[in-house]
């Protein structure tokens, strides 16, 4: 197989699978999080885990048919180092926690190309990956604190409040590190609330650009069409004009 036929059929595979892919990254993260923030009963725990390691799978099938694809491999390992890490990490126990924030970076990216004309819907997606995550690390962070978030409940909560610079004041972390993840999500929410007011502001000034250039092209056609007036009569004058030839 030629190297521009293996990057035109990778080129496909991914336009296929990306969405698809997406989808599977927020349920693992939903799982993960499941599990490492003890939010579901125990009896649970090994149905969860066997399906988080199904999706995993499905990541370690995807990645060798994206390697078997790639023209050059050894730029596509260098490239894609995030999926290589997902499919390592799951053997080396004490790293799991390590996914977490690996996930997160592929479902940036996923999310990214996929929403790249939606911005509605990337920033939706984006919230929630952010809430889902900063939740998991206040858990942990919280644990033990005596604190008043002591459940994945309460820092869902928590989590809501603050991306959305509400901040009721109910909640709050008492530890360094849950204060920690609380200033990154609160200038994430900062973030996210600029690029919804910015898309929400050009949204209205496409219309009205939209609107103009209707307007302006509608002028434009009715003056074409005096001008199509205009030469038909000047021709229709010329020909009644014009002498007619001797015999």
């Amino acid at each position: 197989m030629t190297p521009e036929r293996r990057a035109i059929l990778l080129a496909r595979f991914e336009r296929t699978t990306e969405i698809p892919m997406l989808l599977l990254s927020v349920g693992f993260l939903v799982i993960f999080f499941a599990i490492e923030s003890n939010a579901v009963n125990g009896e649970l725990i090994p149905i969860l885990d066997g399906l988080l390691w199904l999706v995993w799978g499905v990541f370690g099938i995807e990645l060798a048919i994206k390697l078997y694809l790639a023209p050059e491999r050894g730029h596509y390992i260098r490239s894609q180092w995030i999926e290589i890490l997902i499919i390592i990490l799951p053997f080396l126990r004490p790293l799991r926690l390590l996914w977490l924030p690996i996930i997160v970076t592929r479902l940036w990216r996923q999310s990214r190309r996929v929403l790249r004309q939606r911005m509605p819907a990337f920033i939706g997606v984006t919230s929630l990956a952010l809430v889902l995550v900063g939740a998991t690390l206040m858990v942990v962070a919280e644990q033990g604190s005596g604190g008043p978030i002591a459940t994945f409940a309460d820092a869902v909560w928590w989590a809501l409040t603050t991306i959305t610079t509400v901040g009721y004041g109910d909640t709050y972390p008492v530890t360094a590190l849950g204060r920690g993840v609380a200033v990154v999500l609160m200038i994430a929410g900062i973030s996210l609330f600029g690029l919804l007011t910015a898309n929400v502001a050009a949204f209205f000034v496409e219309e009205d650009t939209a609107d103009r250039s209707q307007a302006e092209l509608a002028q434009i056609n009715q003056r074409i069409e005096r001008i199509e007036q205009l030469l038909a009569t000047l021709t229709q004058r010329l020909e009644e004009g014009s002498p007619k030839p001797r015999e």
